[in-house]
C-alpha cells in the first residue's frame, strides 16, 4: 500500500524565488524572503514538499533542461546547509508558443493541467484535505482546484509569515 502523505506544493518563480522573468540560471536566482525557513517549517510539520513549476523558458530556448536541473540542485544544496529539503522537483518545459520543436506543444504537465500532480500520486496516496498549493498565478489556483487541494495565492512578502497565517500557527 502506498504511504499516505500531506503535501505542500510550491510554485517556484514568484513563490520560492523573486520572479525576474525567466529564471533558468543560478545567477538569476534569489530566494524569496522566508522561503528557506518555510521549507524547514513544512519539513517539521511532516509535509512532503514538492516544487511544481512551469518552465516555458526551455520551450522558448532561453535556457536548457540541464540549466533548470542545475538550478534545482543548487537549491537542494543550499537547503542542505540548514538541514532541510525539498522532496521533489517537477517542472514542465512545454509551451504552445515555444521554438524548440519537441517542447512546443500543449501538455497535461503544464499547469493548470495536473500531470505533475499525477506523478506524485503514483508514489503516494495524498491526503487532499491537509495538502495545498502555493502559487502566484491564476493557473496555480486552477491547478490546486483541479487537484482537489487548497490553493493559497501568494503576492510577495515573507513566505514564512504567509504560510503560518494560512496554517493557523
Amino acid at each position: 500500500m502506498k504511504k499516505k502523505v500531506k503535501i505542500a506544493m510550491l510554485d517556484r518563480d514568484g513563490v520560492l524565488n523573486i520572479n525576474r522573468g525567466y529564471v533558468g540560471y543560478i545567477k538569476n536566482f534569489k530566494w524569496m524572503p522566508g522561503a528557506k525557513s518555510t521549507i524547514k517549517y513544512l519539513n517539521k510539520k511532516n509535509f512532503y514538499v514538492a516544487v511544481i513549476t512551469n518552465q516555458s523558458g526551455i520551450a522558448r530556448n532561453y535556457f536548457k533542461i540541464k540549466d533548470v536541473k542545475k538550478l534545482h540542485k543548487f537549491m537542494k544544496d543550499d537547503l542542505k546547509k540548514i538541514n532541510t529539503k525539498i522532496d521533489a522537483f517537477h517542472f514542465s518545459p512545454f509551451h504552445v508558443d515555444g521554438i524548440i520543436k519537441r517542447y512546443t506543444k500543449k501538455s497535461n504537465c503544464r499547469k493548470p493541467e495536473i500531470g505533475m500532480f499525477k506523478k506524485i500520486q503514483k508514489k503516494f496516496t495524498i491526503n487532499k484535505k491537509e495538502s495545498f498549493m502555493i502559487g502566484d498565478q491564476k493557473t496555480d489556483m486552477l491547478f490546486a482546484k483541479r487537484c482537489g487541494v487548497k490553493g493559497y495565492f501568494f503576492k510577495q512578502g515573507n513566505l514564512l509569515n504567509f504560510i503560518k497565517k494560512k496554517l493557523h500557527d
